[in-house]
């Protein structure tokens, strides 16, 4: 579903507003994680790297990233975590770093392999197999909580818009809006009237139950 210009300019603005509110808890869920993730490589992998990986390994597009790297940065600032002779460098690949980026390779394997392969040059003499199992973890943890927030977000979505709009048209608009990939999108959507569901329809018996009554 998507916005047309019969749109009241009330709709709109909620429309406006929600939106924002969820782009906000987004970088707030991305924002924890790569600061997550920057505190479990301490020493082996420096800021702009662990940054490069999660957005690499989250599909972050370059806008995206930076606000995440600026909002990040700014709170290891302000923890004073960063001291004033630190040298960090936000999302700036060298030569070697951007001939991986153009190496082929879409499924997760080959695009932490593209990733990965700057650490191993940056680590050389460590033990990457630890590093690896890791930052694997983390990633998939970011992932999730990243699913979640969007279940979430579509559901206070749905909330803000329900004067004018129904229930799977306002998960749907979210989606779009959001660019929720497709298949991602399916399950948030399927997920996201489930909640509502389980509020409002009679709860399902279980089996037991069911075959007790059967009988």
């Amino acid at each position: 579903m998507a916005l047309t210009r019969n749109t009241s300019r009330a709709m709109q603005r909620q429309t406006d507003l929600a939106t924002a509110v969820a782009q906000e808890k987004l970088l707030d869920t991305h924002v924890r994680h790569v600061l997550a993730l920057v505190e479990l490589v301490n020493g082996q992998v420096p800021f702009d790297a662990a940054l490069d990986i999660y957005a690499r390994i989250l599909r972050l597009n370059p806008e995206q990233a930076r606000n995440v790297g600026s909002r990040a940065f700014a709170e290891l600032g302000r923890r004073g975590v960063l001291q004033g002779g630190d040298e960090v460098t936000l999302m700036e690949d060298d030569a070697a770093d951007r001939e991986d980026a153009r190496r082929p390779g879409t499924d997760d394997g080959g695009r932490f392999e593209q990733v990965f392969s700057r650490v191993r040059r940056r680590i050389r003499g460590r033990v990457q197999d630890d590093l690896r199992h890791r930052i694997n973890l983390a990633a998939a943890r970011a992932e999730d909580d990243l699913f979640e927030q969007h279940v979430a977000n579509a559901l206070e979505f749905a909330r803000s818009l329900s004067a004018e709009v129904p229930l799977h048209e306002a998960v749907d608009l979210y989606l779009e809006i959001m660019s929720v990939p497709e298949g991602v999108s399916d399950v948030v959507f399927n997920r996201a009237l489930r909640h509502v569901a389980d509020s409002e329809l009679p709860p399902l018996e279980s089996a037991e139950v069911a075959a007790q009554t059967a009988a």
